[in-house]
């Protein structure tokens, strides 16, 4: 039962480092905190939502010949690769989603 509770902690351990970054090593190391690129999570859920949304979109357009969701689908895609900000991301990210449909 020790032993149990030692990796339990030893994974607890882990994740901590991992989650800051500071995982492994040598100074050179990459943990996920620098594989992230220092997004937060939220970020990364926003970022994952609107590159669904715009592949869909993307896939819609090219079907339909329609270029307002194509494009549309394309920037959903790529801008969160650019904005590090969760509240900017999410105004580009719902204004895109929501362009093709007014103009």
């Amino acid at each position: 039962m020790a032993d149990m509770t030692q990796s339990i902690a030893g994974i607890n351990d882990l994740a901590t480092k991992l989650q800051s970054g500071s995982a492994g090593t040598g100074s050179s190391s990459l943990g996920l905190g620098s594989l992230l690129g220092g997004m937060s999570m939220t970020g990364l859920f926003i970022s994952i939502v609107a590159g669904l949304i715009g592949s869909g979109y993307f896939i819609y357009g090219k079907k339909n010949a329609n270029f307002k969701m194509l494009f549309s689908g394309l920037g959903l895609c790529v801008v969160p690769y650019f904005i590090s900000s969760t509240i900017l991301l999410v105004i580009a990210c719902v204004a895109m989603a929501a362009a093709p449909f007014f103009l």
